[in-house]
């Protein structure tokens, strides 16, 4: 019995990575295994139930987070990976219900992308 516990705590069966990225214009979230198996996938289109409207507003990132919340507990995944990309309004709301939601945070990374030398500057004006 004590061997069986063990090795459901060493297995990594009820982890999933969420991926949130939040344009200025929409907020998606993705979730999937370690395996990288897709668990579902929301945005605040498909969380307001409208083809058009306020797809920018920071209320609807969370009801976006919580929905694809309630469908990883109904999986019976408890740990969370979450990776953040972007600097959209819906960034830090999303956060704010998955952390509310009950399930525990393992890590959580900023993976945006950063220019390291940027684009190449004009030539000078020759006169």
């Amino acid at each position: 019995m004590i061997e069986s516990i063990k090795t459901k705590e060493n297995t990594d069966n009820d982890i999933a990575i969420i991926t949130i990225n939040s344009t200025q214009n929409n907020t998606l979230l993705l979730a999937k295994n370690l395996q990288g198996k897709h668990l579902g996938i929301t945005s605040l289109g498909l969380a307001l139930k409208k083809k058009r409207g306020k797809r920018s507003v920071a209320m609807g990132a969370q009801l976006s987070s919580e929905d694809i919340a309630n469908k990883l507990i109904d999986l019976g995944y408890s740990r969370l990976y979450i990776k953040v990309k972007g600097c959209g309004r819906g960034r830090e709301s999303a956060l704010f219900a998955l952390v509310s939601s009950g399930l525990i945070i393992e890590q959580l990374m900023d993976v945006t992308p950063i220019p390291h030398n940027g684009c190449r500057q004009k030539k000078s004006r020759r006169i």
